[in-house]
């Protein structure tokens, strides 16, 4: 063995660019709360947005970032081939769980009310 990964970069190279990656990563955290009460809120949320871009655009040149961004991009190809319910079948679909529950906690009721005459008349103490 080589060492080398499917795209031909050494295990070196990628440790190296998901590090830095982190590194980016920290230092645009750091330098969010560092300059708290030097820049407004909006610039250093924008700066924040801008170094996570970027540091995600350094990490998915390894291969581990490669097959997570890969990854992303089949679950959304997955979740456009879900077909969603229309209107009225969510409408009936919520319907048909109110009434269902209505009715399971109508019929716990009886058998609740009848355990409890029950061992009411067993124990000697109902009406």
């Amino acid at each position: 063995m080589n060492g080398k990964t499917e795209t031909g970069k050494s295990a070196a190279a990628n440790t190296l660019l998901l590090l830095i990656s982190i590194a980016l990563l920290l230092g645009g955290v750091a330098a969010y709360y560092y300059y708290q009460d030097l820049a407004i809120t909006p610039v250093r949320v924008v700066g924040l947005i801008v170094v996570a871009i970027v540091a995600s655009l350094i990490a998915g040149m390894s291969d581990t970032g490669g097959r997570f961004f890969r990854f992303l991009k089949e679950a959304d190809i997955e979740r456009r081939k879900v077909v969603w319910p229309t209107h009225q079948e969510t409408l009936q679909t919520a319907l048909m769980v109110i009434v269902v529950t209505i009715l399971i906690s109508l019929f716990l009721a009886g058998v609740d009310w009848l355990l409890g005459a029950a061992v009411r008349s067993l124990v000697g103490g109902g009406a």
